[in-house]
């Protein structure tokens, strides 16, 4: 007969067929689960469940941030202009800096020269890449040192491997030169250099909420300290050397410091723009804060805001300006100055007598520009615009006008001495030039209109006079080759030999940093020497202009 029972637990009558025809209750798992769902909601009031955390995996990429990410660093052999006296001591100081910094490793060089001087780097990246890629580093510095009889300039510069970019730039000048003085002169750069690197210290790990820096009491970190973890996005670059002038940041988030050790700190992360975005290798900014002396509050004292509102008096309605600092001058100048001088005519004629006239003063207007494509490579033009009056020779008329136009146009190359663009240098330039003499009387028996081309090759210096750089002495040569004529409406004689001599005296004083005022002399002869006639009635046998002139003006850098 078939057994039925009451299932005990559910109150339910469950009949299944057995293996020999018998019907038996099954109280199988289902049951079991049923029970156990019943148990977890009646305790689900006293339980509490807990969530992991959810970690998001943004991570906030700057291909910039990373060329200044510096782990391994180096140097590459030092150079001078005295045959290695100081290139042994300024490596030893440079090594024995980069390996007791210990925010870096050390990297030898074996495998680097000296061959490639500093300069020919800056703004020569695929040359610094390749030259690093035997030196197995982030980074490396290498310094010049100059010596002229007066001081010796060093110069210390600190290259990314990354981008091949010239990162941070010193420069010292000592009157002295013994190895102490240079060494001394390197650790002085050397800290420079280091205040330019856009921030303090590295994330060097972190776990869970706490992160662990690359920095400690050595160097000035406190327990309890808060500071901000950035990431470098861009910066602003000096134009033509690339070096970083502001960088630019996005913060990421904050710590606070909860132990220090000696070249380590341990912190907990306070913030964070997003979950998990603060991660090996961000930079931390903010261990030494800047502080400013109290501003004396007096009744001659007027707060900035008072200065911008709209309200304020002072400024009579004006809008006010942000002031904003200017960057030094690196693209060129252009210029502008007045010439008061005299001219002198000559033209001797065959039968032995000559006409000749004087403006005795000779006023001229002078333009001029110029281009700086690199520090060493220069493009110039200059256009000058002069009249004046004289007696004429003939007496008919009696008086005749002068009008001269001149311009020349250039390609040079400076030969910087100590590697300073406003400092020592020598020039070379070569051009076109035209000279434009027109006489409005010319005829048979008077002065004709000369034109004279050539191609000018420009030879000249500059030098600082003074020690804080404000006055400056240079001048110019000009060796005029394949030099012509063409005179009209005709001709003063046949084949002529021409030649032009033109020299340029300056001195100039900085005014501010784009503001230059000059002073200069200047002289200029053109000649003609003739050995068959012309066209016109009585043969010249020669003829000459000469121009002595005084200058003033100001020039404009940009």
């Amino acid at each position: 007969m078939p057994v039925r029972r009451k299932d005990q637990v559910l109150g339910k009558e469950q009949q299944i067929d057995g293996p020999q025809g018998y019907r038996v209750y099954n109280n199988d798992m289902s049951a079991i689960l049923r029970v156990f769902a019943l148990l977890s909601l009646c305790l689900a009031p006293n339980l509490s469940w807990s969530q992991p955390r959810v970690e998001d995996t943004t991570e906030y990429q700057s291909s910039y941030d990373d060329t200044l990410t510096f782990r391994q660093m180096t140097y590459l052999p030092s150079r001078d202009n005295v045959n290695g006296v100081y290139s042994k001591a300024i490596n030893e100081t440079l090594e024995e800096l980069i390996r007791k910094n210990h925010k870096w490793n050390y990297t030898d060089n074996n495998a680097a020269s000296a061959n490639t001087p500093p300069e020919e780097l800056v703004g020569n990246s695929s040359v610094v890449q390749s030259l690093s890629k035997s030196l197995n580093a982030d980074g490396f510095f290498v310094s010049e040192l100059r010596k002229d009889p007066k001081e010796v300039s060093i110069r210390l510069y600190l290259f990314s491997t990354m981008s091949g970019q010239l990162i941070a730039e010193q420069e010292l000048r000592r009157t002295t030169d013994n190895t102490e003085i240079v060494k001394t002169a390197v650790r002085s750069l050397f800290a420079r250099i280091l205040e330019k690197i856009p921030y303090d210290a590295l994330v060097a790990s972190r776990t869970d909420n706490r992160v662990t820096i690359n920095a400690g009491k050595r160097d000035g970190v406190i327990k309890g300290q808060n500071l901000t973890i950035v990431k470098i996005i861009g910066a602003k670059k000096h134009p033509k050397r690339n070096f970083i002038i502001k960088s630019n940041k996005a913060i990421l988030g904050q710590i606070r410091v909860v132990k220090v050790d000696d070249y380590l700190s341990f912190a907990d992360i306070i913030s964070e723009t997003e979950p998990g975005v603060i991660d090996k290798d961000a930079k931390v900014t903010g261990l030494s804060s800047i502080r400013y002396e109290a501003t004396p509050w007096t009744k001659s004292y007027t707060p900035p805001e008072q200065l911008l509102s709209e309200n304020n008096k002072v400024v009579f309605g004006k809008k006010a300006q942000e002031w904003v600092a200017k960057d030094p001058p690196t693209f060129g100048k252009v210029g502008a100055d007045f010439s008061l001088g005299t001219f002198d005519n000559r033209l001797a004629l065959a039968d032995g007598s000559s006409l000749a006239s004087k403006v005795p003063a000779y006023p001229r207007v002078n333009l001029t520009g110029e281009i700086w494509v690199t520090p060493k490579i220069y493009a110039n033009a200059a256009f000058s615009q002069g009249i004046g009056s004289s007696v004429n020779p003939t007496g008919n008329p009696p008086e005749v006008s002068n009008s001269m136009t001149h311009y020349r146009m250039s390609f040079g190359y400076n030969f910087i001495l100590r590697d300073e663009f406003f400092g020592p240098k020598f020039n070379v330039d070569i051009g076109f030039s035209s000279y434009r003499m027109f006489v409005d009387s010319a005829g048979a028996s008077g002065f004709t209109t000369l034109q004279y081309r050539s191609m000018p090759i420009g030879i000249g210096g500059y030098v600082p006079i003074n020690k804080t750089r404000t006055w400056a002495i240079g001048g110019t040569a000009y060796f005029h080759l394949f030099p012509s004529l063409n005179e009209t409406p005709i001709s003063s004689g046949g084949d002529p030999n021409n030649n032009i001599n033109h020299f340029l005296f300056f001195a100039e004083n900085k005014i501010s940093q784009r503001l230059r005022w000059k002073i200069g002399m200047e002289f200029m002869i053109l000649s003609t020497n003739f050995s068959g006639p012309g066209s016109r009635t009585l043969p010249a046998t020669d003829l000459s202009h000469r121009f002595t002139l005084l200058s003033t003006g100001i020039d404009y850098l940009f």
